[in-house]
């Protein structure tokens, strides 16, 4: 194309010359000369204008970062606060979505050959950008939708045709990295099938880090639908009138600055003045032009992190999918956005809540606290015990706050004689209000996580729901019937009617075997979880774990073998998760014959174990042949 246009720059500047050599009037030959010296200059300058619109067209097929309107950006933030900025800086929040760099990449990418369902990539990295070679994303698309490629080279291909995608953006930074490729759709993202572990440094499909139906086939996200609302600061999907375009754009990528203090173009403006800033400083009052959540009150608080941190959905469809939220910090969230309170609300299988409406995955907290008691009826709210800015980066938990401090200071009562209330020992796990009050029956990220709906240990709510209690997530070692007869004693809750596994098996493993995939993945977990080992003595846990080796669900599997690796004799456990079934099933048996050789465990009927044969397996399978076998997802 290039050369086209040195060819009829050097036409025109011809004919130039030899017109000019021709026109009959000396005086008016310099007029004609400068009119075409300027139309040849005009020329060239379009050409050079639709040359670098070209380029900046194939160099933002990424979306674009920065929007004008009422955005400063966090750059702006650093001059004035340089300690908030800091903090922020280090804080996942800043990464949740980041450009594709040497600095934000951490997956290898040196020639690496991956295959995931049949088609194969190739990852390579070239100077400071990252590439993948694969099946032409949209072929493969169609080929799956059963419709003919609408390109006629594409339909008579006899081999699926293969493109190279440049990696754009990076999502994660703290358990895993997932990638999105530019796709040629306006600036749509779409995902890379693979998710980087940092646990083991591999590659896996990305279904495979996610608790899904394990018999789905295929695998596509856009960036551009899901991850810009909350992986994003003001997000905006653009979506254009074509089926797939994208004009997609963001104030920031991640969640910067303005996610939680609103748009910071007025207030960098107004403060450019000093006098303003000595004289709000000297007043120790709050500036009207930017938001502080710390000054907010508890409601309107907590509504600032539930823009992110909730099961929502927009009003109007159609209008976010062009304009994002219209949310802003400081305004009423449920004006904004449906919060999801129910298990009505989305398909049953799709798992976000418990059958008494609990959420039970992971960056729906706001849900949990909206329902708690100390939110409805007090002052709690998310900045109770979290800050972005005094914490240790991971969950933000505020200084001294991974402790009773933000319970005690309302119930004061008890902070007297802690172990009065909790029946246990000052000082140990089970005195930790959070553990009985906000246990893990939160999943996400391939682990365990607090539940944000502030509850206490109830018996009956746990049969009726199947959510395991506080009490049997501790003392994995003991039944319902002692978990009944405990919160009998302590606090005089009724009796329940049980079935006689319930009073003769421990509660833990008949969720590690009968449950359900969101049920196994918990109590895989929770074998792991130091305290729980602590209480329960953990040389036991190693026949059930082996089980959950072969789970059909990815996450459990690989849960069972970190927890099944701090077991005596399994620190060097070699398994791979997203192995093929037949080699899952020979690890687990190999595991087993292992315990079964190396163990010798004492008589414990609730545990299934014996001394002469060390393990009731007769009794273990009929477990598993009742294993609840009904699809689940949870989507976080």
């Amino acid at each position: 194309m290039v050369g086209q246009w040195i060819l009829i720059l050097s036409a025109l500047a011809g004919v130039s010359v030899l017109f000019l050599a021709h026109w009959p009037n000396p005086r008016s030959r310099w007029f004609v000369g400068a009119f075409l010296l300027v139309s040849v200059g005009s020329v060239w300058g379009w050409q050079r204008h639709l040359q670098l619109r070209l380029t900046s067209r194939t160099s933002v097929t990424t979306p674009l970062e920065g929007r004008r309107e009422e955005f400063a950006g966090a750059a702006a933030c650093r001059a004035c606060h340089p300690d908030q900025y800091a903090s922020w800086h280090r804080s996942y929040h800043r990464t949740m979505t980041q450009v594709a760099s040497p600095e934000s990449i951490r997956g290898k990418f040196d020639d690496v050959d991956l295959e995931f369902e049949g088609d194969k990539y190739h990852l390579e990295r070239q100077g400071e950008e990252f590439w993948v070679e694969m099946v032409d994303p949209d072929w493969r698309i169609h080929q799956e939708k059963g419709i003919a490629a609408t390109n006629a080279t594409l339909a008579r291909a006899a081999v699926a045709p293969r493109v190279r995608r440049r990696v754009s953006l990076v999502t994660g930074s703290h358990y895993m990295q997932a990638y999105w490729l530019d796709n040629q759709h306006g600036n749509q993202q779409l995902s890379l099938p693979f998710t980087y572990l940092f646990e083991g440094e591999r590659w896996v499909p990305r279904p495979a880090v996610f608790v899904r139906d394990p018999a789905a086939k295929g695998w596509a996200q856009v960036w551009n639908l899901g991850c810009v609302d909350c992986h994003a600061t003001a997000g905006q999907p653009g979506k254009l009138p074509g089926p797939t375009d994208f004009d997609t754009r963001a104030a920031e990528f991640g969640i910067a600055c303005e996610a939680c203090h609103g748009p910071a173009a007025e207030h960098v403006r107004l403060n450019a003045d000093p006098r303003r800033r000595y004289q709000l400083h000297s007043a120790a009052k709050g500036d009207p032009s930017i938001v502080n959540p710390g000054r907010l009150d508890p409601k309107r608080s907590a509504d600032v992190c539930g823009r992110c941190h909730s099961a929502h959905a927009p009003f109007d469809d159609e209008k976010w999918m062009a304009q994002g939220t219209q949310f802003r910090p400081g305004g009423e969230l449920e004006k904004a956005f449906v919060v999801n309170r129910h298990m009505k609300s989305v398909e049953k299988r799709k798992a976000l809540f418990w059958s008494d409406d609990m959420i039970r995955v992971s960056g729906r907290e706001y849900n949990g606290l909206i329902k708690s008691p100390c939110y409805q009826k007090g002052d709690l709210t998310c900045l109770s015990c979290h800050s972005l800015h005094q914490s240790s980066p991971v969950y933000q938990v505020a200084t001294n706050m991974e402790s009773n401090a933000a319970c005690l200071p309302c119930h004061q009562k008890l902070a007297a004689n802690v172990p009065a209330h909790t029946h246990h020992a000052a000082g140990s796990t089970g005195s930790l209000c959070y553990n009985c009050h906000m246990p893990y029956t939160t999943y996400g990220l391939m682990k365990g996580l607090r539940s944000h709906q502030i509850s206490s240990p109830s018996l009956k709510t746990t049969l009726q729901t199947g959510r395991p209690d506080a009490c049997n997530l501790c003392h994995l070692d003991k039944t319902l019937a002692w978990t009944g007869q405990k919160l009998t004693e302590w606090y005089g809750a009724p009796a329940e009617e049980l079935t006689p596994e319930n009073q003769t098996v421990a509660a833990s493993i008949l969720w590690a075997t009968k449950g359900d995939a969101g049920q196994r993945a918990l109590l895989a977990w929770h074998m792991g979880w130091e305290p729980a080992r602590a209480i329960s003595g953990s040389g036991w846990f190693a026949p059930y774990l082996a089980v959950l080796l072969e789970d059909p669900y990815p996450p459990v599997r690989f849960m069972a073998a970190r927890s099944l690796k701090l077991e005596p004799g399994f620190a060097k456990l070699d398994y791979d998760f997203v192995a093929p079934s037949a080699r899952l099933h020979q690890a687990s048996e190999a595991a087993l014959a292992t315990w079964w050789t190396e163990a010798k465990p004492a008589d414990n009927p609730c545990l299934l174990l014996r001394s002469e044969d060390r393990l009731d397996r007769a009794a273990l399978n009929n477990l598993l042949r009742a294993r609840n076998n009904r699809i689940v997802e949870l989507n976080e």
